[in-house]
């Protein structure tokens, strides 16, 4: 049972890589991640670090860095991949709410899934589309992550050793940390009609959570404990992290992953096809 259902998923996360790099749509997505990244790599992430190597050891540009929120920035070896951290842990999470708002909702939409679910088990297509998802977000960080070290090797080859040692902190953390977003998303896919459906609900649910958590934490500070659901949550703390410090707070992000991923599984079970 378990080879099976281990070989379904595999199965399907081919499936997710093909539509990836073999459809129109995919090329098209990759060929829009690709430029705007360029402009990301050339322009914000190459002047911002220039202008940090040159500010660093000044006591000036540290209490510049210091007074604009940006201090953490300083403790990163290697300043491409500081500015390289801070702007990644805006734009994945967005991306993946995006990309992986349909993962079952069309399918069911059109009446394909309950082909599909003649085939393979309800569970094998949730956790395949999840894991798919989860592949093709970590193929597209590996590649960003490459160009920038690219970029510093450029700068001085020297860096490299430090850059990879860095860059594989950087790529665990950030695909853990994309883990719940994908997991919200697949949940919400299992529910709703639509990708824009599944989309707005995202982003009212994320709104509703920190806002009604926060008024009755007010009262009971205790409930503050409660915000650790909330896809995100520990994000504001990672962009005070560097090196390896920021898989310090990974278990968040693997245990909202853990309970998003059965309630999910439960909804997919339950809901008609």
């Amino acid at each position: 049972m378990i080879p099976s259902f281990l070989k379904h998923i595999s199965l399907i996360c081919q499936f997710e890589l093909k539509r990836l790099f073999a459809t129109r749509k995919g090329l098209l997505y990759m060929i829009t991640f690709a430029f705007i990244w360029y402009l990301i790599l050339l322009y914000p992430i190459r002047f911002s670090s220039d202008f940090l190597s040159q500010q660093e050891n000044t006591p000036e540009g540290n209490s510049f860095f210091q007074f604009i929120g940006f201090g953490s920035l300083l403790n990163w070896r290697i300043p491409e991949l500081g500015v390289y951290w801070n702007f990644s842990l805006t734009i994945f999470p967005l991306l993946t709410v995006i990309t992986s708002a349909d993962q079952t909702c069309s399918d069911r939409n059109r009446g394909t899934l309950r082909f599909l679910c003649v085939r393979v088990s309800r569970g094998s297509l949730f956790f395949g589309r999840f894991s798919g998802i989860m592949l093709t977000q970590a193929i597209l960080i590996l590649a960003s992550l490459l160009t920038t070290i690219a970029l510093i090797a450029f700068r001085d080859t020297t860096l490299l050793p430090v850059a990879f040692n860095s860059a594989s902190a950087i790529f665990l953390s950030l695909v853990i940390a994309l883990l719940p977003f994908t997991a919200m998303m697949a949940a919400l896919s299992a529910t709703v009609q639509s990708a824009r459906q599944a989309t707005t609900w995202a982003i009212l649910i994320w709104i509703f959570l920190a806002w009604i958590i926060s008024i009755f934490s007010a009262y009971l500070p205790a409930l503050n404990s409660l915000k650790l659901l909330i896809p995100g949550y520990q994000i504001s703390n990672l962009y005070q992290l560097a090196e390896w410090q920021i898989l310090q707070l990974a278990y968040i992000p693997l245990l909202q992953t853990i309970i998003l991923l059965s309630i999910g599984r439960w909804i997919i079970h339950r809901q008609s096809l």
